[in-house]
């Protein structure tokens, strides 16, 4: 508004300066009436620039209404909902957004269609595995600019986050979340199986070998649990430990078929058979038996916590176990992503709310009041994240994080339709070499398609 008052109220002043007094001939009237007008011509040409301008800048500062899909179903999805509201309220430019929050099947069904349509939201979240899908679907837009358009600072984000979301080298949506699996364990159960309560195990042998000492499978009670479905896919992060890998470097091939994986799952099926983990449980049984304090060690999400509070379970959690190699776990990454179908005007002011979200303090909020471990590396060290014991052991997954598959479009499929059938087959005594080969091959003919 300030430009096009200026250039207004500059072609007001030359006009009425022309308009003055005339002390000139005739002829010079005709010629400074010429002159006045291209004068008065070219301040209008100006002005209607400038209000051209500022209109381009109201309509991508605001008033602005934008669409917000994600699947925050849980508790979680109750403080970004308020986060959302104070976002409405405080922005100060006009910006609104309007969120509506679904199950992950829902809007994984209706977001193509209303790409389709051009009716979709200009803003969602979705997850680093569905980042290359999404990609090639058409439905998101390439987000390179953001830090620079926004002035966020790319290098206080993990490398980590920010590669998951990448696809072919573009960087395709913004982290909001970023977790992986940590190893849960019942304090009470270790010491009544003559454990140290307060010491984790820090190895998968040893959590093995604890594993055995708290079973007890007549009275339900279990060492340790291998979901075979629905639930984060944590023998990627104990292949990884061990030495072993799903993919290969370039991402064409499987190197899934290796002495390295082969002794993770071997180690899987020796503790089922001996008793210390439940067979042909999901990911929602595991949780359970863990809520019920009937299981001993677990790895498992930041959303176990609030429920483990609410069981009044007395629990510790840390970072992953290390196996031969390394400690590892899979860095899963939430991303807040722009639409292909949104306009300029909607992608600025989407950017604008991302780039609220990613603010120390959203992100830190965010983190405390869900448990969730802080990506920023502004708040590594912030006094509050380091005295809330649960989220400063989160925090170690800076330690152990890698990012699982970058880039690979089928990495969800091969996961849910082959490594979890693969730990099914496994768990109820099939042969592991026999299981591991067969799964590495119909990973390639996947990949070849």
């Amino acid at each position: 508004m300030k430009r096009r008052f200026v250039a207004a109220m500059l072609a007001g002043v030359m006009a009425c300066s022309l308009a003055g007094c005339n002390t000139k001939s005739p002829m010079a009237g005709k010629e400074e009436a010429a002159t006045a007008a291209d004068s008065q011509s070219d301040s209008n040409t100006q002005a209607a620039q400038g209000e051209n301008e500022a209109e381009k800048q109201e309509k991508a500062a605001g008033p602005i209404t934008i669409q917000f899909w994600n699947a925050f179903t849980g508790t979680d999805g109750d403080v970004l909902r308020e986060i959302v509201d104070r976002y409405n309220k405080e922005n100060g430019k006009d910006i609104t957004i309007e969120m509506d929050i679904m199950p992950a099947s829902s809007l994984e069904e209706k977001l193509p269609a209303a790409i389709a349509s051009k009716t979709a939201p200009a803003l969602i979240i979705r997850g680093n595995f569905d980042t290359a899908t999404y990609t090639d679907n058409g439905i998101l837009t390439p987000l390179d600019d953001f830090f620079e358009k926004t002035g966020v600072d790319s290098s206080n984000f993990s490398e980590a986050s920010l590669q998951a979301l990448k696809y072919n080298g573009t960087q395709m949506m913004i982290p909001m979340q970023v977790h992986s699996t940590f190893l849960y364990w019942n304090k009470d159960l270790f010491e009544a199986a003559g454990l140290d309560p307060e010491t984790p195990p820090a190895t998968w042998e040893e959590a093995g070998e604890y594993a055995l000492k708290i079973s007890d499978p007549s009275r339900k009670l279990y060492g340790i649990g291998f979901p075979i479905s629905g639930a984060p896919c944590y023998f990627d992060a104990m292949f990884k430990a061990n030495g072993g890998d799903v993919f290969s470097s370039d991402g064409k091939s499987s190197v899934l078929d290796s002495p390295e994986n082969l002794k993770t799952l071997q180690y899987i099926q020796s503790l089922v058979e001996q008793g210390a983990a439940p067979v042909g449980s999901t990911g929602a049984d595991t949780d359970n038996l863990m809520l019920a304090g009937q299981m001993g060690i677990y790895c498992g999400g930041p959303w176990l916590i609030s429920g483990l509070k609410e069981a009044e379970i007395n629990f510790g959690v840390t970072g992953m176990p290390a196996g031969d190699k390394e400690a590892a776990g899979v860095i899963e990454v939430q991303g807040l992503g722009v639409t292909s179908t949104a306009s300029e005007e909607e992608k600025a002011a989407a950017y604008d709310f991302i780039a609220y979200w990613n603010s120390d303090a959203t992100c830190k909020e965010w983190s405390l009041r869900n448990g969730y471990p802080p990506y920023l590396k502004s708040l590594a060290e912030d006094a509050d994240i380091k005295a809330d014991a649960t989220v400063n052991a989160l925090s170690s997954i800076a330690d152990f994080g890698f990012s699982f598959a970058p880039g690979i479009k089928p990495v969800k499929q091969i996961n849910n339709d082959i490594l979890f059938p693969m730990i099914e087959n496994v768990v109820a005594g099939n042969d592991p070499q026999e299981e591991l080969t067969k799964a590495s091959e119909s990973i390639d003919k996947l990949l070849s398609e």
